[in-house]
C-alpha cells in the first residue's frame, strides 16, 4: 500500500497532494511501468480520506497519461519513455505543490442553438470592466500614444505571471506577442516561417480549419496527421515536416487529452532536427470539470521548440479579441529582427483593462465562476443524454472539459440529415465533417453539442426535442 503523508494544514487540496506524490514517484521511477496501484477503496481507507478524493487524484493521473486502467482489474503505471535520450526528465514545479465556424448567433426561427463556439456573456462582469476602464483612463496618461509593438509591458507581465501559475508555462515578457485574435497571430507566425524558409506543417485531422486555411494561404505545405485515442500519432508525421500544430490539452474538436507519454514522444520528435517546432494551441484550457487543468506542453520543453498560443476569447469574451503568442527565445529573436516593425493590433485601452483584470484577481474569479456554471450545464447534458444514447445507440466523446462534447451517431443516420430535420424543429446543430481537411476523412457521423450559451431550462427542452427528432428518424 502506498504511504503518502497528507498535510491538512496546507491550502492544497488533498486530492492534489496525492496526485503530486504519485506523479513524483512515477517520474522518479520509484513506481515502475506496469506496476499496479492500490484500489481507490483501499487507498482511501489507508489514507483516511474519502474515496472520491482518491477517484479525483487517479482521474487526473489518468487524464495526463501517467496511469492507465484495465476493466475490472485496476490502475497501472504507464510507460512514459523516461529513458529516451535527448529529453530531460520533467521535474514537478512549485505550482504543483503550491462561417467556417458559426459564432453562436441563432437564426430567427431557432429556439435552441447548441453552438460549440458560443460563450455565456450573461455573467460577464460588466461593472468590474467598467470600473477598470475608468481607472485606466484616469490613471494612465499615455493610452493614445503608440505603445510597444509587442503589446504593453504591463499586460505581457500579467500574462507571464498567469500562465506560469495556471499552465506551468515558462517564459519572460520579452517572449510574448499580443495580437487581435489567434488568427492574426497565426498569420504573423506564418509570415515569420516564410522568412525562415520553413514551409512544411502537419496538422491534426479533424482540426481548427481556420488555422489550416491561414497556413495554406501563406504557401505552407499541409499534411494531415492521424489521431488515435491519445491524439496525434507521431508515426503519421512525415520526415520532412518542420512544424506540427496541435491542441494537446483538449483536442479540437474531438476533446482528446494528449497523455504525458505521447507528449514526450512529440517533444522527442522536435529535437531530432534543428528546424522543427510545435505550435501548442491552448484554446480553452480553463474549462476542465474533473481534476485540475492539464499542464501545458510548453512547460515540458527544455529545448525551445514549443510555440504557445493562448487566447482570452472563451474565458472572457470573443469581442475583446486579445490573444498571445509565447515564442521560444530563438524564434523571438528572429521575430524581432525580421518583423519587429509591425505595430500591436490591440487598442492600448483594452490592453490596460485586461492587464488589471488579470493582475487584480478578477480574471481568476470570473473563470472560477464560469467553470462552475459550465460544469452544471455539462453535467445536465450528460444526464439528459443517458436515455437518448441508450435508445439510439449513440456514443459520447470529449466530455469533462471544454464547452462542447461529441455525439457519434449510429450507422444509417447522417449528421446532414439530422441537422436539417432539427432546424425545421427550431434546433441548431453542428456537424463534425467541416472540421476535417478532407470531409471524406471523417470516420463517423457526429455532432458537436455545445451547451455554454443555453440555460438549464433550454438544455432540457432542447434535448427533449432532439430526442423526439431522433425517434422520428429511426422508426
Amino acid at each position: 500500500m502506498l504511504s503518502i503523508h497528507l498535510d491538512i494544514s496546507k491550502k492544497i487540496p488533498l486530492y492534489e497532494q496525492i496526485y503530486c506524490e504519485i506523479k513524483k514517484r512515477i517520474l522518479e521511477q520509484e513506481l515502475q511501468t506496469g506496476e499496479k496501484l492500490p484500489s481507490t477503496r483501499g487507498l482511501a481507507a489507508s489514507l483516511g480520506v474519502s474515496r472520491n478524493t482518491i477517484d479525483t487524484a487517479y482521474y487526473q493521473l489518468l487524464a495526463e497519461g501517467y496511469i492507465d486502467t484495465a476493466p475490472k482489474s485496476g490502475f497501472y503505471v504507464c510507460d512514459l519513455n523516461l529513458s529516451d535520450s535527448g529529453i530531460t526528465s520533467f521535474v514537478p514545479s512549485k505550482s504543483e505543490t503550491a462561417s467556417l465556424q458559426k459564432q453562436g448567433t441563432s437564426q430567427p426561427n431557432i429556439d435552441y442553438d447548441f453552438s460549440p463556439f458560443a460563450v455565456d456573456l450573461s455573467h460577464f462582469p460588466y461593472s468590474i470592466w467598467k470600473k477598470l476602464s475608468k481607472k485606466v483612463l484616469d490613471e494612465e496618461n499615455d493610452l493614445f500614444l503608440s505603445g510597444h509593438p509587442d503589446g504593453d509591458l504591463a499586460l505581457r507581465e500579467a500574462i507571464c505571471h498567469y500562465v506560469s501559475l495556471s499552465r506551468e508555462v515558462h517564459c519572460t515578457p520579452e517572449q510574448i506577442l499580443i495580437g487581435a485574435g489567434a488568427d492574426y497571430l497565426l498569420q504573423m507566425l506564418s509570415l515569420l516561417f516564410h522568412h525562415l524558409d520553413i514551409s512544411k506543417i502537419t496538422l491534426e485531422n479533424p482540426c481548427y480549419r481556420k488555422a489550416a486555411m491561414i497556413f495554406q494561404e501563406n504557401q505552407m505545405h499541409l499534411h494531415t496527421g492521424i489521431l488515435d485515442q491519445h491524439g496525434l500519432t507521431i508515426s503519421s508525421i512525415p520526415p520532412e515536416t518542420e512544424v506540427v500544430y496541435v491542441t494537446p490539452s483538449h483536442q479540437y474538436p474531438l476533446g482528446i487529452v494528449m497523455p504525458f507519454g505521447r507528449r514526450r514522444e512529440l517533444l522527442h520528435w522536435s529535437i531530432q532536427s534543428p528546424r522543427r517546432y510545435i505550435i501548442e494551441d491552448d484554446h480553452d484550457s480553463e474549462f476542465r470539470y474533473r481534476g485540475k487543468p492539464i499542464p501545458a506542453l510548453q512547460g515540458m520543453d527544455h529545448h525551445g521548440r514549443v510555440i504557445y498560443l493562448g487566447t482570452f476569447s472563451k474565458a472572457v469574451a470573443p469581442a475583446i479579441r486579445i490573444s498571445y503568442l509565447i515564442l521560444p527565445p530563438e524564434l523571438s529573436n528572429a521575430y524581432h529582427e525580421i518583423l519587429g516593425f509591425y505595430a500591436c493590433t490591440v487598442s492600448r485601452l483594452d490592453q490596460g483593462i485586461l492587464a488589471r483584470f488579470l493582475s487584480e484577481g478578477y480574471f481568476e474569479k470570473h473563470v472560477n465562476r464560469m467553470r462552475k456554471i459550465y460544469r452544471t450545464r455539462h453535467d445536465l447534458v450528460l444526464e439528459l443524454l443517458k436515455p437518448i444514447v441508450q435508445e439510439h445507440l449513440l456514443q459520447i466523446r470529449g466530455e469533462h472539459a471544454g464547452l462542447h462534447l461529441v455525439l457519434d451517431l449510429k450507422r444509417g443516420l447522417t449528421e446532414d440529415r439530422l441537422i436539417a430535420e432539427a432546424e425545421k424543429q427550431g434546433i441548431q446543430l453542428y456537424g463534425i465533417k467541416k472540421h476535417y481537411l478532407h470531409p471524406a476523412d471523417s470516420a463517423t457521423e457526429s455532432l458537436l453539442l455545445g451547451y455554454s450559451n443555453l440555460n438549464e431550462t433550454e438544455i432540457t427542452e432542447g434535448l427533449g426535442r432532439l430526442s423526439f427528432i431522433l425517434r422520428h428518424l429511426t422508426t
